[in-house]
């Protein structure tokens, strides 16, 4: 017997973000880490044209003010890597690596998951898949780099040691603002894990029951 339209209608409606609170947490940090990474984390790639250009010179100027600050504060070795303020070009160079990952796997990944948490487009949850492990990668990263990090107090250290040491405060500012990073991935990719394999599942058992009616026709 055919499925009623409206039966059907309703089996497939997108159910609204507010309904779907974890998904709705996805898409707001997918969104803020858009942000984040446009206008923080890939400032140092961005062409000449926006330091010379009368309103991009603006903003450009805005939020190089902002990472100079940080910087200052934190010393972070993302920051120092990104922007060549290292004493070697090979130090904290897997920094560079993960500034340029943004480019073909975050940002597209935060797009992605965006629009396919907002249309509830499960056949795209593999991608927020590979987001999340990305993310989860750069970020352990960054974390344990703050934590293993000298103490701008220690008063042994050998002048390399001392050019990147950190105060606690600046220390604590890379840290404290980095877990969200960490906890949502994580949260994301155990249930992406779960979803994904959920929808593998479904798909290998319809597969077999069309393999099995296609063998019974043939022994017909």
């Amino acid at each position: 017997m055919a499925q009623p339209k409206s039966a059907k209608h309703a089996s497939t409606a997108v159910k609204p973000l507010s309904s779907r609170p974890l998904d709705m947490i996805y898409f707001w940090f997918f969104a803020i880490h858009l942000v984040l990474s446009l206008a923080i984390d890939l400032l140092p790639v961005y062409p000449a044209q926006f330091q010379t250009w009368p309103v991009l010179k603006q903003v450009f100027a805005f939020f190089k003010a902002v990472v100079d600050d940080y910087t200052k504060k934190t010393n972070d070795p993302f920051m120092l890597a990104t922007w060549g303020l290292v004493q070697r070009p090979w130090e904290f160079h897997f920094m560079n690596v993960f500034m340029w990952m943004e480019v073909p796997i975050q940002i597209p990944g935060c797009i992605i998951g965006m629009y396919a948490l907002q249309k509830e487009k499960k056949a795209l949850y593999p991608v927020l898949l590979a987001y999340t492990s990305a993310a989860l990668v750069t970020t352990t990263t960054v974390i344990f780099v703050a934590f293993a990090a000298p103490s701008a107090h220690d008063k042994t250290l050998d002048p390399v040691s001392k050019f990147y040491a950190m105060t606690e405060e600046g220390r604590w500012s890379i840290i404290y603002p980095t877990i969200p990073y960490l906890v949502i991935p994580a949260i994301m990719w155990v249930d992406m894990m779960v979803r994904t394999t959920s929808l593998v599942k479904a798909g290998a058992k319809a597969q077999n029951a069309v393999i099995r009616i296609e063998n019974g026709k043939k022994l017909h």
